[in-house]
């Protein structure tokens, strides 16, 4: 064998056996779930923990009218979110991200409780193989359909990415998720994971997180304004609360991202 033949080898052997070392560094940072607190009360609903349901609390009826003495209008009454979507984690300042967001799985970030910011530890996912988190299309991910008014407990908020209902307004809103990006439990390295936060101090680690999934939804979002109906005019009418609607407004798009992350410390304690 020739000499530069055995410094190829001993080059590759290096590089193969270092490429999968992680160290952590100080990212970009994102805001999680900041917004306008909601008003209502959510207790006593049923809901599951964590992840989401797509097939729970689509609000299918529009609006709903209740019976009141005062002599203000019947107050519209929509269904709230489903709670599981309520307990999503929201990316709602992106900028500083220059990763596709679909590659955020796999990555480490640390949570910074006196601002309420995220941060990334990583530069790339961490996962066996150097293999790409996996992508998967949702054909029917409906979560949300209704119609709302200024009054409504979500309205602003982060939960329908800051749209916003003004007074004599409604806006038909629906909601979806389209697609999830996700590291299997089979790809996840836990020694690199190790091997990252070793270094990292304990009242420290309490506050790093893995980000198992993301999630894209689409919020599809049309407002409706006050008015007399006219059947000369080319709008689209609807009534509520006794009162008639138009809008020639096309359906507006507005994309979301939420996170799934799990403390690092419950990864590694699951490891035996």
């Amino acid at each position: 064998m020739k000499p530069y033949h055995i410094i190829i080898a001993a080059l590759f052997l290096f590089y193969s056996c270092h490429q999968n070392e992680v160290k952590l560094i100080s990212g970009a940072k994102f805001g999680v779930n900041r917004g306008k607190k909601e008003s209502a009360n959510f207790e006593g609903q049923s809901g599951v923990q964590g992840g989401f349901d797509a097939t729970q609390g689509t609000a299918l009826g529009g609006f709903n009218l209740t019976n009141s003495n005062k002599k203000t209008e019947p107050a519209v009454i929509v269904e709230e979110l489903p709670r599981t979507y309520k307990q999503r984690k929201f990316l709602n300042d992106v900028s500083g991200i220059t990763t596709d967001l679909f590659m955020i799985p796999g990555n480490i970030v640390t949570y910074n409780p006196k601002d309420s910011t995220y941060q990334f530890r990583t530069l790339k996912a961490i996962i066996k193989g150097n293999k790409a988190p996996v992508i998967t299309s949702i054909n029917d991910g409906s979560v949300y359909s209704a119609k709302i008014n200024s009054t409504t407990s979500f309205n602003g908020t982060y939960l329908i990415g800051g749209l916003t209902v003004n007074r004599d307004e409604i806006m038909e809103l629906n909601i979806a998720d389209v697609a999830i990006s996700t590291v299997p439990d089979s790809l996840m390295d836990i020694d690199a994971i190790k091997s990252a936060i070793s270094q990292v101090a304990d009242d420290e680690k309490k506050n790093t997180y893995f980000i198992k999934a993301a999630t894209l939804t689409f919020l599809d979002s049309r407002k409706y304004t006050e008015s007399k109906f006219d059947a000369s005019i080319n709008s689209c009418f609807v009534t509520a609360g006794g009162k008639t609607y138009s809008s020639n407004e096309k359906f507006r798009r507005d994309k979301a991202v939420s996170m799934w992350i799990i403390p690092l410390d419950r990864i590694l304690n699951s490891v035996h």
